[in-house]
């Protein structure tokens, strides 16, 4: 609050109030009154007014300004009506009430959307779980009449659950901590699990994996990790060129370990790459290959930073793709279960 745009609110203020003061100081003179005592009751009118204006200035002045500091610090704004005080003055007492009833007004309507929202992704979840029944039985009649016709539907079926898997995963990305089961685990573990439900996509493009100290133990959620390192080889599967080469090979670091998973695809363009784990970008390979979504990636990084752990991408243009996938120490790495 500065002291100018007080002036300018109270601009009528002084001006009645040296209107006043002229105007008395006229009925004084033509009183008769002696100049002495005009000049000194115009003074000590002056003084109170000037007092109670610089008293009011400062009471606001100071409230304002540690409202809106108290403002500026919260990272959550809707909280400012529940941490500000209530001001002594009625102007301010008037704020404060308007500001309350918005505050409840927009909780209350926060809270439909969210319990919405809720009632909306359980029934998400649940509209998944039954959807992959028929997909399981599918593939079990396709087991049992292989044919050339079967073999290419169950290739399709294979995609449908990739896509289903992914809503699934989606879903509950925002409930992460409900579903969260810490595990000792190593990454060749994380890595097989993965591949083996990718084990058909991997040989229909004549797929080799190679693996590299991957005896590495961590601490993660099995389940989640999985996830992410099937969406790797989705994509690698999905972007290859000729006989898919996909290498998994695991290091360490002062702070943590990480897996590295390269393959000798397509790669990604270079104006492309800060992009990827953006929500919705498919990029130059988006515009070859229409069926991309641009969701997985961009899942899998915000899964990654939700268990804290990173994702991050170096690739050539046709030379092929690397992602690095980070595991931290602390819960995460040195972690023992009794």
């Amino acid at each position: 609050m500065k002291i100018t745009e007080y002036l300018e609110d109270r601009l009528f203020s002084m001006t009645a109030c040296l209107i006043a003061v002229i105007f008395t100081s006229w009925i004084f003179w033509m009183a008769e009154v002696r100049t002495e005592f005009i000049i000194l009751a115009e003074s000590v009118f002056s003084a109170t007014f000037l007092a109670s204006f610089l008293w009011d200035f400062h009471r606001k002045e100071k409230y304002y300004n540690e409202l809106w500091s108290l403002f500026d610090g919260l990272d959550d704004k809707t909280l400012l009506a529940e941490l500000m005080e209530n001001p002594s003055f009625f102007d301010g007492k008037l704020v404060y009430q308007i500001l309350k009833s918005a505050n409840k007004y927009m909780n209350d309507r926060i809270a439909e959307a969210d319990a919405a929202n809720h009632e909306y992704r359980e029934y998400i979840e649940m509209w998944i779980h039954e959807v992959k029944t028929p997909i399981t039985s599918a593939h079990l009649m396709i087991e049992n009449d292989k044919n050339a016709t079967t073999l290419r539907l169950d290739k399709e079926l294979s995609k449908i659950e990739h896509f289903v898997e992914q809503a699934l995963f989606y879903a509950r990305s925002t409930t992460l901590e409900k579903d969260f089961k810490l595990e000792k685990v190593t990454l060749k573990e994380l890595v097989h699990e993965a591949l083996k439900s990718y084990s058909k996509q991997m040989i229909g493009v004549n797929g080799v994996p190679e693996f590299e100290n991957l005896e590495i133990t961590v601490f993660a959620d099995r389940k989640w990790c999985v996830f992410i390192i099937g969406q790797i080889i989705a994509n690698s599967v999905k972007y290859h060129r000729g006989n898919l080469r996909l290498s998994f090979r695991g290091g360490t670091y002062e702070n943590g370990c990480f897996l590295l998973i390269s393959d000798n695809g397509i790669g990604i363009a270079e104006a492309d790459l800060p992009r990827i784990f953006d929500k919705g970008f498919t990029g130059e390979n988006g515009r070859k290959y229409t069926k991309s979504t641009g969701i997985g990636l961009y899942l899998c990084r915000k899964l990654c930073v939700k268990m804290n752990m990173g994702i991050s991408a170096k690739s050539v243009w046709e030379s092929g793709t690397e992602m690095k996938i980070t595991f931290p120490k602390g819960n995460f790495y040195n972690l023992t279960f009794s």
